[in-house]
């Protein structure tokens, strides 16, 4: 009865009808060039003809200004355009302007007939609006040039080096204003909040992309679920191109890394096709736990198609699909690989989106879109169960996710409102097997020298005494079941379910004078391995200081947070001969919905025609704060609940308009994320945490610079990138002890020395005097000063830097041209750390020194 009062509901928001005068509305999910038309007093000029033409096609598109003079273009293909505004007894005015896919706001100024000898047109991308976010806006040209410092994660990459407050990770993934993973995609209307990281899914291929926002601000009602951070894509188009247009790029670059990739746009005034088609082979296709990489192969190919038609001038269909597969190895530690390990992990993954959209008039529009996306993940173990060291690990799960949206928006005088509503049903299957294989892993007993005592017939800490040796603080007795080495068998585990999760809201954004009030309202409902439901205020104020040319905002969000998908029932089962009974975890139960409240203020000012600079400070008080186990190195990973959490930070982004052949920017963060016991679900081979500690999302500071410079407008270009990160929290090496009882492996990691000598592979550092040992790659608190919350050990702290150069028009002809553009990632070879044995992350190094060149045929 729900789900029919639901989709009554969706129906009963198209034929509403509407003053055609109004205000016209902006879209959140749709790109869009906006502008004002007024005469020189500044008064509105409505039924004002505003032409659009698209230089390298000639189309041509047509609207007319609204009672308040206002226009908008929705659903635009990046490139050329000739803009002009003519209207009864003003004089025409025009000019030419580049549209890259992100907002753009042109305003003309125009003077009567009689008197005109000039006329203002100010095209602005950085216009400020006082009922958005802040967020971050990122160009086709920063898409297209920036270097990425993951070769299978090229988006991740793209938003760690662009956004203030986002924590780097490895294998490509990141941690948004300091949670693990709270961050939600929507590309072209469509929501993803499961995770998109290359370990998990698969990402949308970077050449789909036509333009991304980065919203890091207060999430608006329009958003659930994920809301640390809502990264809105666009995609790119046919429509209106006459001629076919493409480009074909071939690369090779070190790790013997080759990259091959294919897009074409065509289309007419009604239809227009696009087709990206990439992939790549690599050496080094996940980070790695040594320097080097060791079994570190691996492939992905990606098919995205796009098409249009438009029914009418006022309703269009589109549709969205994405076709992906991966295989990579699990890369090695020298352990393992003196084993032959061949852990290895598939992914195949699909997604059909279509939508419509109808455009009531000037003011008002409906869109609906409807998808089916599946990802199917299978990790394979090694053929000998004990070359896998120090676990077997296996894993298929699939998760296949269908659901409809609709959203209306409407705008006229001093309201933009957005309703809708959300319908999504989640599938889980997922099968799961491990055990223990090195004998040394789990034993109960630590000889003189600190290391683990590899005799099997060792089950309890109660034998140690009685043969000579100590006892293991870290052995977990519940482990013993699926010791292999011990007796032990190895555990199994399949399960399957369904989520359905149902959602309506709302939003206004009402202007009062320099004031907007922006008032929202969300009401969520879970139904899954829990059930819940949640409503959530969301609301704020923004002031225009128009003589400062800046806006300030403040606002309050109330967030209903759902569990993690990917292997959540494994994470969430409890009882006899589940996950929690086999591997001892504590307090299992399935994981429960959590709730957010959450404060931010911030500002955005306008310095200059090209300079932004925008600051935003938040406070996030979580309770049933969600996270991440991981196993060992792998790419197998756990949901987790802790009581809750409490964070908070701050985001400055200076941002450098093109000017003088200069563009770039300056970001920079301070985060701080604490997580309270107890914890709940999971799987893991390790201790629990303390009750209060700092994870690996907390950073004291990092920062992003950028700086590009293009000799003329289409002559070579050179692009600059620092990145320092002030270094993650390293739970797994809280003192000098610890570190001492680590594998001589472990301890070349993190370059541990006593005095002048260093650990290596087979040579552990056992002892060392007082004030001699130190590590290279971690910073430990001195003996007496640690404390997991107050003064944690952390990853010690790195910059890495990057070049890009190109030449865009090396050889041209008519419409054809050839390019070449080289790239060099970590330029001085920093051999840092992502993380250190993290429960959440493993393990890994950051990317050695790499330098990849390419050579594209554009037409």
């Amino acid at each position: 009865m729900r789900t029919q009062m639901f989709f009554a509901f969706l129906l009963a928001l198209g034929p509403v009808g509407l003053d055609p005068t109004s205000l016209a509305a902006r879209s959140s999910n749709a790109a869009e060039l906006s502008g004002l038309v007024t005469d020189k007093t500044g008064a509105a000029l409505p039924r004002t003809n505003v032409t659009l033409l698209q230089q390298s096609t000639q189309a041509t598109r047509i609207v007319v200004s609204d009672a308040e003079g206002r226009f908008s273009f929705a659903e635009l293909t990046a490139g050329n355009y000739r803009i002009s505004a003519q209207g009864g007894d003003f004089a025409a005015a025009s000019e030419s302007l580049t549209y890259s896919g992100t907002p753009l706001q042109v305003n003309f100024h125009l003077a009567p007939v009689s008197t005109a000898s000039s006329v203002d047109v100010t095209a602005d991308a950085n216009a400020l609006d006082p009922t958005a976010p802040a967020r971050v806006s990122i160009t086709l040209e920063e898409m297209e040039r920036i270097p990425s410092q993951s070769v299978s994660s090229p988006l991740s990459s793209l938003i760690t080096n662009t956004t203030p407050g986002v924590a780097a990770n490895s294998n490509g993934s990141f941690h948004p204003l300091g949670d693990h993973a709270e961050a939600s995609f929507v590309i072209d209307g469509q929501p993803v909040t499961d995770q998109q990281s290359r370990t998990f899914s698969s990402q949308i291929s970077l050449d789909a992309l036509q333009s991304l926002e980065v919203r890091v601000g207060a999430p608006q009602a329009d958003v659930g679920d994920k809301t640390s951070m809502v990264i809105v894509a666009h995609t790119k188009s046919g429509l209106d191109q006459n001629h076919p247009t493409g480009e074909f790029s071939i690369s090779r670059g070190s790790f013997n890394s080759s990259q091959a990739s294919a897009r074409v746009g065509y289309g007419t005034e009604r239809f227009g096709t696009f087709t990206a088609i990439d992939a790549l082979n690599s050496g080094r296709f996940l980070d790695t736990p040594e320097l080097v990489p060791l079994h570190a192969n691996g492939n992905l190919e990606n098919i995205f198609q796009r098409l249009d038609y438009r029914l009418t001038p006022r309703t269009s269909l589109q549709l969205n699909a994405i076709l992906s597969h991966s295989w990579f190895q699990t890369p090695n530690t020298y352990d393992q690989h003196a084993l032959r390990q061949n852990q290895r992990q598939t992914i195949q993954s699909f997604n059909i989106a279509p939508s419509l959209m109808h455009t009531f008039n000037a003011a008002s529009y409906l869109r609906t879109n409807l998808w089916v996306r599946q990802d199917k993940v299978r990790y394979r173990p090694s053929t000998d169960t004990f070359a896998d060291t120090p676990a077997y690990l296996a894993q298929s799960r699939r998760l296949t996710n269908a659901g409809i949206r609709s959203e209306y928006s409407y705008a006229k005088g001093r309201h933009n409102v957005t309703v809708g509503a959300e319908w999504k049903h989640t599938f889980l299957a997922e099968r799961f097997a491990t055990g223990l294989t090195d004998p040394m892993y789990n034993s109960p007993c630590l000889a003189a020298d600190g290391a683990s005592s590899p005799a099997t017939s060792l089950t309890a800490t109660t034998q140690c005494a009685g043969v000579g040796l100590a006892v293991n603080p870290d052995f977990l007795p519940n482990l013993l079941a699926i010791d292999l080495t011990r007796g032990g068998t190895l555990f199994a585990f399949a399960g399957q379910t369904d989520i359905k999760q149902e959602a309506v809201f709302g939003q206004d954004s009402i202007q009062l004078g320099n004031f907007t009030a922006n008032l929202g309202l969300r009401f969520d409902k879970y139904n899954g391995l829990a059930r819940s439901t949640g409503l959530q205020p969301r609301v704020g104020v923004a002031y225009n200081a128009t003589p400062l040319r800046t806006v300030l905002r403040m606002g309050y969000s109330r967030v209903f947070i759902t569990p993690y998908n990917e292997n959540l029932i494994v994470a969430s089962s409890a009882g006899p001969g589940s996950t929690s009974a086999a591997l001892g975890a504590a307090n299992s139960a399935p994981l429960a919905t959590g709730h957010r409240n959450q404060f931010n203020i911030g500002s955005e000012s306008q310095l200059s025609k090209h300079l932004t600079l925008s600051s935003e400070y938040f406070w996030k008080f979580t309770y049933g704060a969600y996270d991440f186990d991981v196993l060992l190195n792998s790419p197998l990973t756990f949901p987790t609940q802790f009581r809750k959490s409490k964070i908070d930070g701050g985001l400055l982004r200076l941002s450098v308009a093109p000017t003088h052949g200069f563009a770039g920017y300056f970001t920079a963060s301070h985060v701080r994320s604490r997580l309270f016991g107890p914890e709940t679900g999971g799987v893991s081979f390790n201790a629990p945490y303390s009750n209060v500690t700092r994870p690996d999302h907390d950073q004291g500071l990092a920062t992003n610079t950028y700086v590009r410079y293009q000799l003329g407008r289409r002559g070579p270009w050179a692009g600059f990138s620092w990145r320092y990160d002030g270094g993650l929290v390293s739970v797994a090496t809280p003192d000098a002890a610890s570190v001492l009882r680590l594998t001589g492996d472990e301890q070349a990691q993190i370059g541990l020395h006593c005095g002048s000598v260093f650990a290596a592979v087979g040579q552990p550092v056992r002892s060392c005097a007082a004030g001699s040992l130190q590590t290279t790659r971690i910073r430990i608190p001195p003996a007496g000063t640690e404390d997991d919350d107050r003064n944690p050990s952390r990853i010690a702290p790195r910059s890495v830097f990057d070049i890009s150069l190109g030449e865009d028009d090396l050889y041209h002809h008519e419409r054809q041209q050839i390019g070449i553009h080289a790239d060099i990632v970590n330029l001085t070879n920093k051999d840092g750390l992502y993380n250190f044995l993290s429960t959440f992350s493993g393990t890994h190094f950051l990317t050695p020194r790499a330098v990849t060149v390419q050579l594209t045929y554009a037409f």
